[in-house]
């Protein structure tokens, strides 16, 4: 590969790993959300390892969360499923206590009646949401390479199953356009704060150039808001965002790799409740694994 641009992409790629799991719940009584799961899972984590509550929330040094959970696919059995994602490299001593709280906060209950649930079973994932073998324990995958979904030059789409909140002046973006994606993809891959993913957003301009060169039908899509509690303002807040798709007759040509790894990290507010979520995937087929 000698463009430099995809160089740089594929450097600061490689030093991001991700560790997936998906996470079957039995939780009688109680309609699971995520912001719910993530709210509890947190609790506990910030009583049994306040140290890996701050890195893992906070984000040190960066100020990037190093975390996720989001929805699985909606036939994901026995349900409900959600995945949880951590970023950075494996750590029996960091995923000890991480299951360990998702043990407490389940056994201390859920919603306003403290009704018990427990983890079912939990499923390492590989880099395409497939399920790996039983063991809850993953060395994890950098986001390059990861394979693309067609080949070169047939058409992709990218969907946006959960609200996708970027903002422009403060204001929501209701139909966000190829170089909105990318440059929140960008963002993404810089708020990891590696020195080559550093070198890869001072090129920004010429990735927004790229972008602009690639075919893409206009987005479809219509408001997509979630609801969510808040402990710290002690009420319900409203996440607003759009969900919908775009197609790219021809593919997505140099922005392949950066595409790819914007499905797994996320982009624009609130990803660390899953919110969006990019989907690539071959435009005559289904996201869904």
């Amino acid at each position: 590969m000698n463009d430099p641009l995809q160089c740089a992409l594929h450097q600061g790629l490689a030093q991001l790993t991700v560790r997936a799991w998906r996470l079957h719940l039995e939780t009688p009584g109680v309609q699971a959300t995520v912001p719910l799961l993530r709210g509890v899972w947190g609790a506990a984590l910030h009583d049994l390892a306040p140290d890996l509550y701050r890195s893992l929330f906070e984000g040190a040094p960066s100020g990037t969360p190093g975390y996720l959970v989001r929805p699985a696919p909606a036939e994901s059995l026995p349900a409900p499923a959600l995945e949880f994602l951590l970023f950075g490299p494996s750590s029996p001593e960091q995923e000890a206590p991480v299951w360990a709280a998702w043990e407490l906060a389940l056994e201390r209950g859920l919603g306003p009646e403290r009704r018990r649930a427990r983890l079912l079973d939990v499923r390492p994932l590989a880099w395409d949401r497939t399920v790996l073998g039983a063991a809850r324990r993953q060395p994890g995958f950098a986001l390059a390479p990861l394979p693309w979904p067609t080949a070169e030059g047939q058409p992709w789409r990218l969907e946006f199953p959960a609200p996708l909140r970027l903002l422009r002046n403060g204001r929501l973006i209701t139909a966000p356009t190829l170089a909105d994606i990318v440059m929140a993809s960008l963002r993404r891959v810089r708020a990891f704060a590696t020195q080559a993913a550093e070198a890869v957003w001072e090129r920004r301009h010429d990735w927004l150039n790229l972008a602009r060169g690639v075919s893409v039908t206009p987005f479809q899509g219509q408001p997509f808001d979630l609801v969510r509690y808040s402990g710290r303002q002690r009420g319900e807040i409203d996440l607003h965002g759009v969900a919908g798709e775009m197609t790219l007759p021809a593919g997505p040509g140099p922005l392949a790799d950066l595409l790819l790894a914007a499905g797994w990290l996320h982009i624009g507010k609130s990803t660390v409740m899953g919110l969006g979520q990019l989907l690539p995937v071959a435009a005559t087929g289904s996201a869904r694994p």
